[in-house]
Parts: structure tokens; sequence; C-alpha cells
């Protein structure tokens, strides 16, 4: 598969994930909400943990959600070594991870998003950080494509709200060649040495492709932040 064949079937599925969403926003907005429905039973939890165990506890509650809403993707593959939702499709293995962040926390989504070691196969030739996804299982020779939800939320005095979904698509490591280093963030060691910080502000386009669609889909802003979101996370 060339590079530019690689390219297009990122941006092909990539744009059926959005559309997914999409059509099913307010069916996912509604899920994200439904925590609102027993907040008196577990605000009070949550709001006293520390701020990473409020982070890692809202992305489980998430998780379940799109568990839900991607029940009919594809098929389900149990391999330990993945992101939360690993799907096979006739001509790809497709790895979906939801990452959540706090609105005040602007590393984890502006213009950048941390990727998890195994969460990603793009990795140059002079960057000496790990990852563990192929860019080609061996099962059919069947390319490895890697997508992220970024869920921006804000936690007010008696609830979270949702500010910004984010879909993202990380290009594949056989790419490296073309995006190089330019979108690895956090220096030659990586994210904590296991895989690095997808930079996306500094090329955030499918470099091969016919008028150049975008990696970055914004799938949802709220009223307060729609006209800014660009800005917000440095698109």
């Amino acid at each position: 598969m060339t590079n530019k064949e690689i390219e297009f079937w990122e941006n092909h599925y990539l744009n059926q994930i959005e559309y997914d969403l999409t059509q099913d926003l307010i069916k996912m907005l509604e899920g994200l909400k439904s925590k609102d429905k027993i907040k008196s039973d577990w605000f009070e939890v949550f709001n006293n943990s520390e701020k990473k165990r409020q982070n890692s506890d809202f992305a489980r509650g998430a998780e379940r959600i799109y568990y839900w809403l991607f029940n009919q993707f594809g098929s389900p593959n149990s391999a330990p070594i993945g992101s939360d939702m690993f799907f096979e499709l006739y001509n790809a293995f497709i790895h979906i991870d939801i990452k959540t962040a706090k609105l005040d926390n602007h590393s984890d989504y502006k213009g950048k998003i941390p990727v998890g070691e195994n969460q990603t196969s793009y990795k140059p030739d002079d960057c000496e950080y790990t990852v563990n996804l192929p860019t080609k299982y061996s099962y059919k020779n069947k390319i490895c494509l890697t997508y992220f939800i970024n869920i921006i939320y804000d936690i007010s005095a008696d609830n979270i709200e949702i500010k910004a979904i984010i879909l993202l698509s990380v290009p594949n490591g056989d790419l490296k060649n073309v995006y190089k280093d330019k979108i690895v963030e956090a220096g030659k060691s990586g994210y904590s040495g296991k895989g690095f910080r997808y930079k996306f502000s500094d090329n955030s386009i499918f470099e091969l492709l016919k008028n150049k669609p975008s990696r970055v889909r914004i799938i949802y802003a709220s009223e307060d932040i729609k006209d800014e979101i660009n800005d917000i996370i440095d698109l």
C-alpha cells in the first residue's frame, strides 16, 4: 500500500467516524449527560477526589457511552495491546481511543494530544519513544489506523459540563517520512518515553490527498465557546 493509499483510508474512516458521531450527536450528548440524572449520588465524592483521578473517572464514564455508540462499527478485537476500542473491518484494524481534558489544562488539548505507546504506530527514526502498534497487522496484512476522540470538559460547583468533542486521526507509522518529527512534541524521548504528544497544530492536514482535508474534526462545541473553538484548540 502506498503512502497516498494509507492516507486515503485514514481519511475514509475518519469521515465515517465523523458521520456516525454527528448523525448520533443528540444521542451521544444525551448519553454523556446521563450522569446528571443521579449526580446527587456521585458528584460530592467525585469533586473531593484528586484532580488526576477526576480525569480518569470522567473518562471511564465517557468510554461506556462510546462502547454503546460504536457497537455496530466493526468486529471488536480482544487483543490486549491497543486502544479503548479496537475493531476489525474488511481492510483495516482500527483503534479509537477516548481522551478527556479539563478546560483549564491546555496541555491535553491545545494544539496537541497525548498518545500512549499502545495507541499509535507513529515513530520517526530519530525519535526514541516506544510505540507498540504495528503499521500493518500480520493477519491479511491489514493496515493499522488510529483515531482519538477528545472530550474537553469543565467542572462547575455542582456538575461536569461538556465543552467540546474533537475527533483526530494520527498518521500511520509508515507516513513517518511524510510528517517526520514535526508532529511530535515532548522531545525525541517522547511523552515519558512511551508514546508522544501529537502536535496537530503544526500539521493538521492529510498532506498527500487532494484538497488536503483536515485530520482534526470538531464534532461538538458548546454555545459559549463555539465561535472561538478553533483558537481554543489551536487549529
